[in-house]
């Protein structure tokens, strides 16, 4: 999916347009190594291009939704789609028609609109979409989606991907308590206490190796992308986990796993091949002693619901006696100051 919020911008063209949610963008050649990245991201676009051939038929009708580069759009077309449909927000759109054309792709219609301004006077039997964020969330589109869903999926039409799975791994990697700990440990001889606690409140984009983790790994639940609802979109995942053995973990990692039909599926944990999507650091405030004989309670909840907007988490590990809290939404809040301009 194009990876778009209200501050990237597309490529070849110099003028200012409105996007279909309504804002105003300005062009970038910025984007051109954001769809790159994707692009080279084999497993990502290898997956989804197995799982398009598997399941498009020459009589289906496929909405890419979020099209980005329109690579999927070319992969549906390339499987003989009856009709492709792509639709993106962001002017990128323009590019990425440009690019079908280029490759003879002329049953491919472009649509430069959001899941609201959408109009379409047909069903389609093929919704793709790659519209997942680190750790699943951090984009906020899945509800867009589930509203281009709800309007154009004809009955028994199917959804690429089909289950999107959510899990937390517990952290026990010294590295990343020292790298959380450079604030608080006076680099320069300088006295940065005043913010040296904020990294272990924050959540953070990182690739952790297998090893950094305990065995043990939290799944936190599933999407069911034929039957989720807008209203029953979860807002808060807990599970329960019994540590594999005796440590002192520093954090959470997230990621998620993707089942992009019966036979294609990938992950974008410490264990599996790695993809652009990387994994999510979620800080404990303090050291959090785990151990077999004492089962934990894990809650990660995506705080962010509009498009394009800083997405925050709420995250906490609890063994019934002691519990670690971290609400980055919260802090953000108590952070915001209005400082005056000039002297202070």
């Amino acid at each position: 999916m194009s990876k778009t919020n209200d501050d990237n911008n597309s490529g070849d063209i110099s003028a200012n347009e409105r996007d279909g949610s309504g804002g105003l963008h300005r062009m970038s050649y910025r984007d051109v190594a954001m769809h790159k990245v994707m692009l080279q991201d084999l497993v990502r676009t290898e997956a989804y291009e197995k799982s398009i051939a598997a399941v498009v038929k020459p009589n289906h009708s496929v909405l890419d939704f979020g099209c980005g580069s329109g690579v999927l759009s070319m992969f549906a077309a390339r499987a003989n789609a009856q009709k492709v449909i792509a639709v993106d927000r962001s002017p990128f759109i323009k590019n990425a028609q440009a690019i079908a054309l280029a490759n003879g792709f002329e049953n491919i219609t472009f649509y430069h609109d959001d899941h609201d301004s959408l109009q379409l006077d047909e069903k389609v039997d093929v919704i793709v979409s790659e519209w997942m964020g680190h750790c699943l969330f951090y984009e906020a589109m899945l509800e867009p989606l589930l509203t281009v869903r709800d309007r154009y999926l004809a009955k028994g039409g199917v959804m690429i991907p089909a289950q999107l799975s959510l899990h937390v791994g517990l952290v026990v990697d010294e590295n990343v308590l020292e790298d959380l700990c450079f604030l608080r440990d006076s680099p320069y001889g300088l006295d940065f206490s005043p913010i040296a606690q904020v990294p272990f409140q924050q959540s953070d984009l990182v690739a952790l190796e297998p090893e950094s983790l305990l065995e043990s790994v939290a799944n936190m639940g599933s999407l069911d992308m034929h039957t989720i609802t807008k209203t029953d979109t979860p807002r808060v995942f807990t599970s329960t986990l019994i540590p594999s053995e005796k440590a002192e973990i520093f954090a959470l990692c997230g990621w998620f796993s993707a089942q992009l039909s019966a036979d294609v599926q990938f992950g974008t944990g410490p264990n599996d091949a790695p993809t652009h999507w990387d994994q999510i650091l979620f800080p404990l405030p303090e050291a959090f002693s785990v151990d077999p004989s004492r089962e934990l309670t894990i809650t990660l909840s995506p705080q962010t619901e509009q498009v394009g907007k800083e997405q925050f988490w709420c995250w906490s590990i609890s063994d019934g006696k002691k519990t670690l809290t971290v609400n980055e939404q919260q802090l953000q809040r108590q952070a915001m100051v209005e400082v005056p301009q000039g002297k202070l």
